[in-house]
Order: C-alpha cells, then sequence, then structure tokens
C-alpha cells in the first residue's frame, strides 16, 4: 500500500513538474509576440517633436517608417535583421533614407543597435516588475527599463489593442522631468512611445527649480498608424 502510494505520489510530482515547464515556455513565447519581426514588416509612426527653450515651445510634426529589409548572420552567428528607418513631412512626401538599424531578437532578449550603439528594447520572458539595464551592452550608465504593465488594453486612434505591454524608462526628479515609456501591443509591437527629458528652470531668489517652467528640453511622441504584416 505505501508503495503505491509512494509511486502515486512520484508520478504527480513529475506532471506537476512538467506542467509547470509548460506553462513557462508558453508565457515566454507569449511575451516574444509583443516584438514579431519579419522581412517585409514595416510600422509608420505620426510623430510630434516638441523643443523647448527658456520656456518657449517649438512643435514639429512628420512621419517615421521602419521597414525590414533584409535578414543576415552576423560576426556571433546570430540572426540579425536590418531595418531601414525613413522620414518625411507628411503622407504625401516622399521618404528619405535616416538610419539604419539592426535588430538582434533572442529567447531572453531584443537588442537594437543604431549608430553602433547597442540597447536592450525588451527582455523575456514578459513579467510586470521585471527590470533591466538597456545600457548593459554600451558604455554608458546603467539605465533601468521596467515593465509596468503586462497584458493590458490600449487605445490608440481609437483601435484598441487587447494585449499591450508597457516599459517604463524614466522617473523625474527635482530637477528634471524624465518622463520615457514605450507600449507594445502583441503580435504588432510597438504602437506608442514618450520621450520627453525637460530641465527645469531656476526659481528666484531661492535658486529652486521650477517645474512650471523648462530651462530647455525635448520631446518626441511616436503614435502607430499603420503596420503591414508580410506574408
Amino acid at each position: 500500500m505505501l508503495k503505491n502510494l509512494l509511486l502515486g505520489l512520484t508520478v504527480v510530482l513529475l506532471f506537476t513538474r512538467c506542467s509547470e515547464e509548460v506553462i513557462s515556455t508558453t508565457e515566454a513565447e507569449i511575451g516574444r509576440e509583443y516584438y514579431p519581426i519579419k522581412v517585409g514588416n514595416y510600422w509608420i509612426y505620426d510623430v510630434t517633436e516638441t523643443k523647448v527653450i527658456s520656456n518657449q515651445y517649438d512643435s514639429t510634426k512628420y512621419q517615421v517608417r521602419e521597414l525590414v529589409e533584409s535578414v543576415f548572420q552576423n560576426a556571433a552567428n546570430e540572426q540579425t535583421y536590418r531595418v531601414i528607418r525613413s522620414r518625411r513631412n507628411n503622407a504625401d512626401a516622399t521618404w528619405g533614407n535616416d538610419t539604419l538599424v539592426s535588430i538582434n531578437k533572442s529567447s531572453t532578449n531584443v537588442r537594437r543597435t543604431q549608430n553602433n550603439f547597442i540597447t536592450i528594447s525588451l527582455v523575456f520572458p514578459v513579467k510586470e516588475g521585471k527590470f533591466w539595464d538597456t545600457n548593459a551592452f554600451n558604455i554608458l550608465d546603467a539605465d533601468d527599463y521596467a515593465f509596468n504593465t503586462v497584458n493590458q488594453p490600449f487605445t490608440l486612434n481609437n483601435i484598441r489593442y487587447d494585449s499591450t505591454v508597457t516599459v517604463i524608462q524614466g522617473e523625474p526628479d527635482l530637477v528634471t522631468l524624465d518622463d520615457r515609456k514605450e507600449v507594445y501591443a502583441y503580435k504588432v509591437g510597438l504602437v506608442y512611445k514618450k520621450f520627453t527629458l525637460y530641465e527645469y528652470a531656476q526659481k528666484a531668489p531661492e535658486n529652486i527649480p521650477d517645474p512650471t517652467r523648462v530651462a530647455k528640453g525635448l520631446q518626441r511622441v511616436y503614435k502607430l498608424n499603420t503596420f503591414y504584416a508580410a506574408d
């Protein structure tokens, strides 16, 4: 009787371990789908850029397209996607080549190389509260990114994305407004990006930062206009 009980317990434990492994693998695969990449895919973003000097705001609008042109093996024998990043003033203008970008998507992260500068965009598996150093592959100081919300709906331009993950990239302090974040949608990729770095002006006579006035700074907001998924 005892022998049968021990055998049954062993089977249950083995089944439980196998089940946990399957769940873990599934979660990792779902996380990878937040960054779909394939030759022929492209994304077009409406961008609003605002430059600030002495609390004077100057805004311009344009579009940016990222087109996955080809795939090759790099020196480390990693599958690498070549992305052409282009810009135009409006939807009626022609595209001009802006920057060449390379993307490496592994089982653990997504690395983006632009101007020979490597950053980590995402890590896998995707998990709320998880953080990583985006500058782990370059010489800059550590800059921690973190998953803020996972598998949550997000609406942009009257389009609802049922499953998204939000990456928080900056935190404001008393001197600087550092408000950076990205939103990735399941099987779509990046749908929204905000980059805001404002340095507050000093308030006289105390010479303390005044959050109502900006000495200098830059903001770029990207909103997905079009996503094309290649067959």
